[in-house]
């Protein structure tokens, strides 16, 4: 959604870091005033930016940076200092420059910046601003052509491989890890989650080259679960009992180990103690809450709603094992899916996915150029097989929804982080 005053470029996706260069070579090199925690991945991107930024945060005299995206409500979101959204007033001022750049970009290197580029020229100004001396920063798609991987990073992380933005990271598993392992940088230390075994042997090699240490989830990470829904946490040199975490789903649990695994690292760049590091992951997870990914709706008459921002397979896969918990411990008579995609998805192998746990599908359109026409998604789901009614937008499903739920069903908004866009816009909830 456009912001009256943020950035005007187009929303398009180009290949290629020669404009967001010549942003940051006529600004004075904003993006060299300091260190990233760089984050890429298919899927969890978010979610485990987060809990990094709440570590730091507690764990780090100096203020931290946060760069994530897309955003839910207002653009704001995406760029934080110490846990506060930039100012609005700053934000339009940083647009109007960044547009006015762009402009100047486009004289010279043929093409204006696009919205994320000039997101991205916001972002670092904003922190070389405040003088911040690290900031985790999620990229936008892929890693080796991304307006984010021009910073400098203290550790890289790369939460997983899966198949999504096949038009411009390829369709093999290991042509995308090729691609996201293009944040790995010489020297400096890699996180990896839990990764397939062709895309694990290309992001490895990448790493060996460039002479990065490794810490993978299931050999140097691990997790397990602990009485009262606890976990124990297990780095290398440091093990973390009995953490509580906030975030609901098994996926969270692994997210926020990688979040412990790329903190524990900045720990020990800057000789924190064990204790210090400790303390501060053990607060950051029992409060760390990202909206939009399988968290309850919050708002009046909300009770029983849930959002997912899950829009690929690999997503819908993990939201599917999610929904089946709730209904095999009898916490939902009955789960009908609020449900909208955008049109270059692939949206038969999320229905796909997701048809085997809910009892029924409400779609609707959302609105914006790429969203998928309501006759695409019903033609999908009769394809599927799947019970389905169709919803004219949100408000309208919403209501058709509830009532096929039922008083103790649930819902759940999911298909596109628009749609759960919408589930907050119009049903009252707030972002932080």
């Amino acid at each position: 959604m456009r912001y009256p005053g943020g950035p005007r470029g187009p929303e398009r996706i180009r290949p290629g870091l020669e404009r967001i260069r010549a942003a940051f070579e006529r600004t004075g090199h904003p993006e060299r005033a300091f260190r990233t925690v760089h984050i890429a991945g298919t899927n969890g991107k978010g979610s485990t930016a987060c809990f990094t930024d709440a570590i730091l945060r507690r764990m780090l005299a100096e203020p931290v940076g946060l760069y994530t995206s897309p955003h839910l409500l207002s653009p704001e979101e995406r760029i934080r200092v110490g846990g506060e959204k930039i100012p609005p007033e700053e934000f339009v001022r940083y647009g109007a420059r960044a547009s006015a750049l762009s402009r100047r970009v486009a004289a010279t290197a043929g093409e204006p910046l696009s919205y994320f580029e000039e997101m991205t020229w916001i972002a670092c100004c904003w922190f070389r601003r405040r003088g911040i001396p690290l900031a985790v920063m999620e990229t936008g798609l892929g890693g080796r052509w991304d307006a984010t991987n021009l910073c400098i990073p203290e550790v890289s992380v790369i939460t997983n491989v899966g198949k999504d933005h096949a038009e411009w990271l390829g369709t093999s598993l290991a042509r995308i890890a090729s691609e996201k392992a293009g944040i790995l940088r010489e020297n400096t230390p890699a996180i990896l989650g839990k990764l397939a075994p062709a895309a694990r042997n290309v992001v490895l090699a990448v790493a060996r080259e460039k002479g990065c240490r490794v810490w993978e989830i299931d050999r140097d990470l691990r997790w397990e679960d602990t009485p009262g829904g606890d976990m124990t946490v297990h780095l290398p040199g440091i093990s973390l009992p009995r953490m509580r975490i906030r975030m609901h789903g098994e996926f969270q649990r692994h997210n926020a180990l990688l979040a412990c695994g790329a903190s524990w690292v900045v720990a020990a760049s800057r000789s924190i103690a064990g204790t210090g590091f400790a303390r501060a992951a053990r607060g950051a997870l029992a409060e760390a809450l990202w909206p939009g990914r399988y968290t309850p709706l919050p708002g009046r008459g909300n009770a029983g709603a849930w959002v997912d921002g899950a829009h690929n397979p690999a997503a819908a896969s993990v939201l599917a094992r999610e929904l089946a918990k709730r209904r095999s411990s009898g916490n939902a008579e009955k789960i009908v899916a609020l449900w909208s995609m955008l049109v270059d998805k692939d949206i038969a192998g999320f229905l796909r996915a997701v048809a085997p746990v809910v009892d029924g599908v409400v779609a609707y359109p959302m609105g914006g150029e790429r969203a998928a026409p309501l006759p695409v998604l019903s033609s999908a789901l009769a394809k599927a097989g799947i019970a389905w009614r169709e919803a004219k937008n949100f408000p309208d499903g919403w209501e058709i929804a509830r009532r096929w739920a039922g008083k103790n069903g649930m819902i759940i908004v999911c298909g596109s982080l628009m749609a759960a866009a919408d589930a907050y816009r119009f049903r009252g909830g707030k972002v932080a």
